[in-house]
Order: structure tokens, then C-alpha cells, then sequence
């Protein structure tokens, strides 16, 4: 487990399309993410990380993104 302060996903390939729930809206819902994403954020000591995630990983960052920007 680590934190992600500010995340940004800075590369991504691998689309495919899903259905996800989220705890903040009712039901499901059609999206698209992708398999490996690049993420640039701060950890938990506030300093600056890169890192490469795949799968359910990179699944999830991309949801709770979409959390803090407003596009669940």
C-alpha cells in the first residue's frame, strides 16, 4: 500500500472497454481504460514519483482519478 498525492497519468496504451461501480454513484457504467498506464505523483513525504502499473493496479488508479477530477 502508498499513498498517490495529485496523480497524473502521463502515458497509457491497451484500451479496452468495462463496466465499473463506484461507491459515490448508483449502479454501473460503461468506461474505457487501459491496461498499462504511467502515473507522475507525490507519495506520502510529498516527493515527486513516476511509476508504471498494469492490470487491476492501473485499473484502479484510473477509476479513483476519475474520482478527483469529476468524470466517475
Amino acid at each position: 500500500q502508498f499513498a498517490m498525492i495529485n496523480p497524473v497519468i502521463t502515458g497509457k496504451s491497451g484500451a479496452f472497454q468495462t463496466e465499473e461501480g463506484c461507491l459515490s454513484l448508483d449502479g454501473v457504467r460503461p468506461c474505457t481504460r487501459y491496461k498499462e498506464i504511467e502515473v507522475d505523483y507525490l507519495d506520502q513525504n510529498f516527493k515527486k514519483k513516476h511509476g508504471k502499473y498494469t492490470g487491476w493496479t492501473a485499473q484502479i488508479i484510473q477509476h479513483d482519478e476519475c474520482d478527483i477530477i469529476g468524470t466517475s
